[in-house]
């Protein structure tokens, strides 16, 4: 059975309707401010409502979603940004969609089979079918590319998943030669919404093959299982260690997986808001559209995932962000405001707009990426996510410093710098940052990520908007700041020297 194609009208001009709106709560604010939390209330209830169905790629919530924000954007004064006539607003990015239908696992120890528990092991491939016969079972901890080839070859490497990279550490163990990668993933409930949402299929880029590869995960306790309690603890210590070498663990593993593959056409939303001087390079602001769909089951009563802060926040903010801009001085630098698909499945959305862009990705001067932008409340400080890894950090902090605003450790907003659509353009030397509120303090965001991360309670009710607020007139200063040549003086093609 192959995804029907979802297609989106030309149009930008559709109204959308049987939507909610949510308020901010009550504080004392200023007009501005307060104006401000009330229209990102009314495009998050809008955007995170039931009726936009979880805004998963492919779907009726998609085409609600680009028709909206297409709207409101041109409302606002934008223009199309693809550059391409055939395609104004919505860039086409072809998806090939796995739809699992089976999945086992099986392991032996000395001839001796070892069953394990339900749940505690998926299987998935994006393959028809996929298989590996007894192959045996190394622990690689958190390594990954740089292992030798003989190490991986033939083998089930078994990584842990708990740490920044883990999607690249497993797509780098299967290019290097593993005939499958296993992920331990420590915390239960991690684990069984990995397993459910992989259940429900999972994308890649068209024309990325992966030759069919097998992946999957463990728990813990499947672990101590398979190679002993004490083993296990040891092995977790040993990985913590920098001599770390990978273990053979004498385990033997059976694999099969079948799927059934299909295509979705999904886009990405590009606008722009012209400047006075197109040759002098170009600031971008992304987001993304996208979130899960569907992803509980019954008998639970709510089981869409409405992603109201991850990320109906962001999107939000972007379009209150393009009014505010358009409504003032014609900036000097062009503008392009980005909404991504298919975030949530490997920055899928990012790494299309980068492999086929709209102008050359070195005329970009400066990217801020906006996600999950509604946790912290007002007059919290921000954080970087990717300081030190562009020439942009003394702009951005004189602008900080300017709106009267502090920055926080970095250490926690680091731990990001690869979950986020900016790290599909870092990757290829566009200097993309996100400078936010939401990832600079660990209790509220300790708090959002325990309690609503991916879950169907991610809903617009109760949604922090004082930082987003805050964090609105701050990415407002920074893009005025980066679109003035006079301030941040790169010509197209080079990002200046740090002043």
């Amino acid at each position: 059975m192959r995804a029907a194609l979802l297609l989106i009208p030309a149009t930008v001009l559709l109204a959308v309707t049987g939507c909610t709106t949510v308020s901010p709560a009550s504080s004392p604010l200023s007009r501005d401010n307060a104006a401000i939390q009330a229209a990102l209330a009314k495009h998050i209830g809008i955007l995170a409502s039931d009726e936009f169905g979880g805004r998963r790629p492919g779907t009726e919530g998609e085409a609600q979603t680009l028709r909206y924000l297409a709207r409101e954007w041109q409302a606002a004064g934008l223009e199309s940004g693809t550059n391409d006539p055939a395609n104004p607003w919505f860039a086409p990015v072809e998806l090939a969609l796995s739809l699992p239908e089976r999945g086992t696992a099986r392991f032996t120890a000395g001839g001796r089979a070892i069953p394990l528990a339900a749940g505690d092991a998926a299987v998935f491939t994006s393959a028809q079918r996929g298989l590996v016969e007894r192959a045996p079972v190394v622990f690689v901890g958190t390594a990954g590319g740089q292992l030798d080839r003989s190490v991986l070859a033939g083998r089930v490497a078994v990584m842990l998943w708990d740490h920044e990279g883990q999607v690249e550490q497993r797509n780098a163990l299967l290019s290097a030669g593993a005939s499958a990668v296993l992920a331990v993933v420590m915390d239960e409930r991690e684990l069984a919404g990995l397993t459910a949402n992989r259940r429900r299929g999972s994308y890649r880029l068209g024309g990325a093959d992966d030759g069919g590869a097998i992946d999957g995960y463990l728990s813990r306790a499947a672990m101590s299982t398979l190679v002993g309690q004490e083993r296990w603890a040891a092995l977790l210590r040993a990985a913590g260690e920098d001599d770390f070498r990978p273990t053979p663990l004498n385990l033997s593993a059976t694999l099969e997986a079948t799927s059934i593959p299909g295509t979705v056409r999904t886009y990405n939303l590009v606008a722009r808001l012209p400047g006075r001087r197109s040759s002098a390079g170009a600031v971008l602001v992304l987001g993304h559209w996208d979130h899960f769909g569907t992803c509980a089951e019954p008998p639970a009563t709510d089981l869409i995932c409405n992603g109201a802060v991850d990320n109906a926040s962001g999107l939000a903010v972007m379009t209150e962000l393009a009014r505010r801009l358009a409504a003032g001085p014609r900036l000097e630098r062009d503008v392009y405001f980005l909404a991504t698909t298919a975030e949530e499945w490997g920055l899928l959305g990012a790494q299309a707009f980068a492999e086929n862009p709209p102008i050359p990705l070195d005329t970009i001067v400066a990217a801020f990426n906006l996600d999950t932008v509604a946790v912290a409340p007002a007059g919290s400080p921000v954080a970087i996510v990717g300081k030190g890894l562009t020439r942009l950090d003394p702009g951005i902090l004189q602008v900080i410093a300017q709106m009267g605003r502090s920055e926080s450790d970095e250490r926690l907003a680091q731990d990001y710098v690869r979950r986020q659509d900016g790290w599909a353009l870092l990757q290829r030397d566009v200097p993309a940052v996100s400078v936010t509120s939401a990832f600079a303090l660990p209790g509220p965001l300790g708090r959002y990520t325990a309690e609503h991360y991916h879950q169907p309670s991610d809903e617009p009710a109760g949604v922090e908007l004082g930082g987003a607020a805050d964090d609105l007139l701050l990415t407002a200063a920074l893009v005025r700041h980066f679109a003035d040549p006079a301030r941040w003086p790169g010509v197209a093609g080079k990002t200046p020297a740090a002043p």
